[in-house]
């Protein structure tokens, strides 16, 4: 049902006009995973791993659409109070998984696209315990700050930093971008929340690390005004198509949750603005049950 309804609302058009009101707000597009189009999945709960087939199709649509700049030079227009293009978007890519170096990556660099991967600095030095999933060295991830990627942190351990005594947050922040520039060279390092989780204090902590900025929950394209340290995601899901993908991009998905809100206020508090027990998008979710009960 949901892929049938963008499918023709992107086929009407209706997504392009959506696109069009919020063509000065700037998403933040967030992946995981790349995989080749022949490697198998055993299980993809989180829908993390997109295959390569469809992830080529998504970077065509943003070509033939919007803008792609690095988190970098979004950064750095905010600071000059520069307005950057209609349409423009930035790349990211969480947990820094094997994948990104030798699927995402080569597509990226040949297309001349800017992306930033955020790293667990623990999983790079191999100090965490193996999870069955494939990470990023420290060798690899110098290599790829070389050839032009941002390297940024996604802490030491990936923890909940919202459940941790304020001074393990401090640590996990500043040890793990101190890893990231001591292998990188990097002056600036942005930082992605694990799980999308922040507050008000975390995010002064950020700030007070050296941060460069910080992207935390899934909450749409972000306005001009938006808090450098509480930056908004967009999540795509490995099965999302390109119709599905547009309007995600578009922040229709985002628009629909809201509307779900005020229609139906007693299902706020069950939605908490974050990743907190999975990775899938809540706004997506969210708009699968809203078409189910429609």
């Amino acid at each position: 049902m949901k892929k049938f309804v963008f499918a023709l609302l992107h086929s009407t058009h209706l997504i392009r006009g959506i696109s069009w009101i919020n063509r000065r707000r700037v998403p933040i597009l967030c992946y995981h995973s790349v995989i080749d189009n022949g490697q198998l999945i055993n299980s993809d709960p989180h829908k993390q791993h997109i295959p390569l087939r469809l992830f080529l199709k998504h970077l065509d649509y943003l070509r033939t659409h919007y803008h792609i700049i690095s988190l970098n030079e979004f950064q750095r227009a905010r600071c000059e109070n520069r307005e950057l293009e209609d349409y423009t978007v930035v790349l990211t890519f969480d947990d820094g998984f094997q994948d990104f170096a030798t699927v995402a990556a080569p597509h990226l660099l040949r297309r001349n696209l800017p992306a930033t991967v955020f790293v667990i600095t623990d999983r790079a030095d191999g100090t965490l315990p193996p999870n069955g999933e494939s990470f990023l060295t420290w060798e690899e991830i110098s290599d790829l700050a070389k050839a032009g990627v941002t390297i940024g942190s996604h802490t030491c351990a990936h923890r909940h930093l919202t459940e941790l005594p304020l001074e393990e947050v401090m640590r996990e922040l500043s040890e793990s971008r101190a890893a990231v520039r001591m292998h990188t060279q990097q002056t600036e390092v942005p930082l992605s929340y694990p799980y999308g989780e922040t507050s008000e204090r975390i995010s002064r902590l950020a700030d007070a690390a050296g941060y460069s900025c910080a992207i935390a929950s899934d909450c749409g394209p972000n306005s001009p005004d938006a808090n450098r340290h509480a930056l908004s995601r967009t999540v795509i899901a490995s099965d999302d198509d390109v119709p599905a993908f547009a309007a995600r991009v578009s922040g229709l998905t985002w628009w629909v949750h809201r509307i779900r809100i005020v229609f139906r206020p007693d299902k706020e508090g069950s939605w908490d603005g974050s990743f907190a027990t999975r990775y899938t998008s809540a706004h997506a979710e969210s708009f699968d049950e809203s078409l189910r009960q429609t």
